[in-house]
């Protein structure tokens, strides 16, 4: 049986709340703590863009999700099944259930932490930091999101891949970026600016794909259709998000 090509407008949303977030998150973010400098990474951690960037990091997983949630209910809408959409949906979004925690205790935690010391140098408030990023429940739950958010963004790329009939490589630039997103936590700051913003550039590619009418068939990896898909993730160790 014949289904229509599927449309992908419903892409548009999340493919730019992702990629916009994922770049103001890492370019705005301080990076005092990359350094050994105690007072750089108290600065940093007591600084206002630490609050907000780190919120925009929240926004650009939580986007992902979605992006990988609108794109298995465009294929299903256009009656076409993509077990590739839906493990990717399941697993975006376990993935940031699992993440958002450890945003939760760095983003605000660690706030706290560098107001104390910077109000008063004595306090030692930063010998509390290490326990915060790597107690062992933390690293585990957010060690288990950001594989499964890697895995989601190369099952988004290969749906869209196996289903659009037009750019059909446009999104394994972003599932690719996706299923690098925890090693960018272990480069220099200059390394994890560039990453969020070729993060940003791959997320306009899937844009203006997914924008074109997708005409003509397609063979389906489950049956006979056409149409599309996407592509994340974070890490651990001392992970400093």
């Amino acid at each position: 049986m014949k289904h229509p090509s599927p449309t992908f407008r419903a892409l548009a949303a999340p493919l730019v709340g992702t990629g916009l977030a994922m770049a103001t998150y890492l370019v705005l973010r301080p990076y005092g703590d990359a350094g050994d400098d105690p007072g750089a990474a108290a600065a940093a951690f007591a600084s206002p863009l630490w609050v907000t960037a780190h919120l925009f990091g929240v926004l650009a997983i939580a986007q992902f999700a979605r992006l990988a949630l609108r794109l298995d209910e465009s294929l299903a809408v256009a009656g076409h099944r993509s077990p590739s959409a839906r493990a990717a949906r399941t697993l975006a979004l376990v993935g940031a259930v699992l993440c958002l925690p450890y945003y939760g205790a760095e983003t605000f935690g660690l706030h706290a932490l560098g107001a104390a010391q910077v109000a008063d140098p004595s306090a030692g408030m930063l010998a509390v930091v290490d326990q915060v990023r790597n107690h062992p429940a933390a690293l585990a739950t957010f060690g288990l999101g950001l594989v499964a958010l890697s895995v989601a963004g190369v099952l988004v790329a290969l749906a869209w891949s196996r289903r659009a009939t037009v750019m059909r490589w446009a999104a394994w630039p972003l599932g690719l970026a996706m299923a690098l997103f925890p090693a960018q936590f272990f480069v220099p700051p200059v390394g994890r600016v560039g990453y969020g913003v070729a993060f940003a550039v791959c997320a306009g590619i899937w844009l203006v794909a997914a924008q074109r009418p997708q005409d003509g068939a397609h063979v389906a990896e489950s049956g006979p259709a056409r149409g599309g898909e996407k592509f994340l993730s974070e890490g651990y160790g001392t992970v400093k998000a």
